[in-house]
């Protein structure tokens, strides 16, 4: 129930590059790893780790698969 409350806000937030968690600029966060798919990874100073995506130009939060 609380999910499907949160959720939608989570997902307003990414698009406007902001991070669910803390509200800081994923734009203007400078840990990031480029990998080989046109995809970036990006860790927030909060710690949560988003996969940010070239061609689409959006975030997302990264999977558990994806962290290895």
């Amino acid at each position: 129930m609380i999910k499907q409350l949160i959720a939608p806000l989570q997902q307003v937030m990414l698009q406007k590059k902001i991070c669910p968690g803390c509200t800081r600029a994923l734009d203007q966060q400078t840990n990031r790893l480029i990998r080989i798919n046109q995809t970036e990874m990006v860790t927030c100073e909060c710690t949560r780790v988003f996969i940010y995506d070239k061609q689409l130009d959006t975030y997302r939060r990264a999977l558990n698969s994806e962290l290895v």
